[in-house]
């Protein structure tokens, strides 16, 4: 234990705040260079995504020496966005291609396969997959107008995998990947490509579990009115039973994954009256069900695995981050006890593993640590630095998020952070505020974390102090506070909001003077409607990709031509005409007294542009016309490192104007 602790003292940066300095904008609004980091079965290697001049390269490491031994380079400005080790020798990967008419790469649904030593390169599985030249004068490849996702690697088979394939639906001329065909069940060659039909799924958007040895056990899929079923069978052969059938007390868990051992299930499920997201496991033998955490007061966000394959270690954020520990005992639970000792303050999460658990490869972040990863030997408790990524950044020129709890007049809760700039940035006695408001706002992660986020970070650098805060709606708290927030958005979620900003201003921190209201997708159109219902208490507000007439959420958006999209809509917004046009900024433009920025790109298909654009029009009716920073080329967020070097330095300029 004391190796570690020394180890780990010696290794991350001291958190000591330095004197105040400006950093540089593109510290803040580059993508990071180490993305993650993957150890192959043996530890020898470690595949990493690599960052560099607008690409993202795999890189394959000897893990003592870090040296680089192999690698893809991708072309134009594509990305690599997905990697797994198949074997010692061998690896897969996914592509995200740079389109001309969108900045942001996008997912192709093929896969490739590359040896360690970047030899032996091939496409196996996409849409163009028998237009790559092979040995053999006749392709052994099929296209598939499909996306897919591997589903087992075949411990016992060297030359295969187990893949499930989401067919493609045209409309029009084009092809989505909707997920509302039957999936596919193929075992694909990791060498040729070549693949065999295994089975089909009965219902669209399907997911799956597979065993090592390729028996497909569990499915689950979400019916067109948003429900989730889950069926078992024992083997390949075998029907289909619902869940709850086959095992008794199923009803609302959500098969995760297997145990190594296939004798045991974990499940996702919710506890208690605010319905809690937890984890449960399953005896395949007995039928016994156990819930794998204590109580714990918000949702479980990430798990660790044991040796066997089934959760040792839960992370959770009721403020910074959280462990629950599972009751049995395992040799990652108590090595990850020690690490927390060694990081104290930081979340700690390990990320990969050698088969036989011996070597360990450690993720450490905070709210001012953007990430480091370490390599851990668990017999010496010897911890190895090999990367931080945005390395750029000293965690010691950066700024804590604290947290904060802030009470609400029909007695909930709201949780959040307060980031306060360097003491001295500010030329006043208090600093200005401004509210980031996260999107969503409602799907799976949807909600303020504490961790290093660059936004947060550049705010702070140049002088504002940043309230975040989980209004009701968010994700995290339970299915009752989340539900809290239905058909709530321009009503009590926005008083939320208003109410955490006077909350925040009656400390005596900042300026009650000086507020500014900002955010992207759902948190664009909180920033808009929290100054329609409280104009005088901003005086800017910043909308980016944000939804500004809710009736367009069902006329413009993707959203109701996706599976279960539309009975998604009318869930959490109604169908009242009368609400829809109340809760929509559009129609309250004469409330509005801030000044106004708005940032759209015009591909974007989520929040379609015309929602800024008609803002803008109606705004400068009422003799108050927007700034408006348009991006022709990006969509439901704006990718492009220039770009982005211009949207910041606009943003930081139009705050300075109104709140310096």
């Amino acid at each position: 234990m004391k190796r570690i602790l020394f180890t780990a003292l010696m290794l991350v940066f001291s958190i000591g705040i330095y004197a105040s300095q400006e950093l540089p904008l593109e510290y803040f609004i580059k993508h990071g260079d180490y993305l993650n980091l993957k150890l192959s079965p043996d530890g020898k290697h470690i595949a990493a995504r690599v960052r560099h001049d607008g690409r993202v390269f795999l890189a394959i490491l000897d893990s003592d020496t870090m040296e680089m031994v192999g690698g893809v380079k991708p072309f134009n400005n594509d990305i690599i966005h997905h990697v797994s080790w198949v074997n010692n020798e061998r690896l897969v990967y996914e592509y995200a291609e740079k389109q001309s008419y969108i900045d942001s790469p996008v997912p192709t649904g093929e896969l490739f396969a590359v040896n360690l030593d970047g030899s032996k390169n091939e496409m196996l599985y996409g849409y163009r997959a028998s237009d790559k030249s092979t040995r053999s004068r006749i392709s052994s490849k099929e296209n598939a107008k499909a996306s897919q996702k591997v589903l087992s690697l075949l411990e016992n088979d060297d030359e295969h995998i187990l893949i499930i394939e989401y067919p493609w639906t045209m409309r029009g001329n084009v092809y989505y990947d909707d997920r509302v065909k039957q999936p596919i069940i193929s075992k694909l060659n990791i060498h040729t490509g070549r693949k065999r039909k295994i089975d089909t799924l009965p219902h669209g958007s399907s997911r799956a579990l597979a065993t090592k040895n390729g028996q497909v056990k569990f499915m689950t899929w979400t019916d067109e009115k948003g429900d989730l079923h889950s069926a078992f069978r024992d083997n390949n052969d075998a029907p289909w039973t619902p869940l709850g059938e086959a095992f008794e007390q199923a009803q609302g868990l959500t098969p995760l994954g297997l145990s190594e051992d296939s004798k045991s299930l974990y499940l996702s499920g919710r506890y208690s009256e605010e319905g809690i997201h937890t984890l449960y496991s399953l005896d395949l033998q007995s039928g016994e069900y156990t819930r794998i955490f204590g109580d714990h007061k918000t949702d479980i966000e990430s798990v660790i695995l044991d040796g066997n394959g089934m959760p040792a270690v839960g992370i959770t954020y009721p403020d910074k981050s959280a462990y629950e520990y599972a009751a049995a005992n395992s040799r990652i639970k108590t090595i990850h006890k020690k690490l927390t000792q060694a990081f104290e303050g930081q979340t700690v999460n390990i990320t990969s593993s050698t088969k036989d658990r011996k070597t360990l490869l450690v993720h450490v972040s905070s709210d001012i640590n953007p990430g480091e990863y370490y390599l851990f030997d668990s017999d010496s408790l010897n911890a190895r630095f090999v990367w931080a990524n945005s390395s750029w950044i000293d965690p010691r020129t950066l700024q804590p998020m604290h947290p904060i709890a802030v009470p609400t007049e029909d007695g909930e809760t709201l949780h959040g952070y307060l980031t306060l700039p360097p003491a001295g940035q500010s030329k006043s006695a208090k600093p200005p505020l401004v509210v980031l408001i996260h999107g969503g706002p409602h799907q799976p992660g949807t909600r303020d974390f504490w961790r290093y986020d660059a936004e947060t970070q550049l705010l702070a650098n140049r002088g504002f102090a940043v309230l975040r805060v989980n209004f009701r709606g968010s994700d995290g708290y339970g299915t009752r506070f989340e539900r809290l927030g239905y058909r709530e958005w321009g009503g009590a979620m926005i008083k939320d909001i208003n109410d955490a900003v006077r909350w925040t201003a009656s400390q005596g921190l900042v300026d009650s003077q000086r507020i500014c209201a900002y955010g992207a997708s759902y948190g664009g159109y909180a920033a808009l409607m929290s100054v329609v219902r409280a104009p005088d208490l901003y005086r800017c507000t910043i909308g980016y990709v944000g939804v500004y007439d809710l009736q367009y959420m069902y006329s413009e958006s993707d959203i109701p031509n996706s599976w279960g999209g539309r009975t998604y809509l009318k869930r959490v917004l109604g169908t009242d005409a009368q609400q829809l046009k109340e809760y929509s900024p559009i129609h309250h433009v004469n409330d509005i007294k801030a000044k106004v920025m708005l940032i759209h790109g015009s591909k974007d298909k989520r929040v379609p542009e015309i929602n800024s654009e008609v803002l803008a029009e109606k705004l400068e009716q009422a003799n108050n016309p927007a700034e408006y920073l348009q991006y022709a080329q990006a969509g439901h967020g704006v990718f492009d490192e220039e770009n982005r070097q211009e949207l910041y330095q606009g943003l930081l300029d139009f705050l300075n104007e109104h709140l310096k």
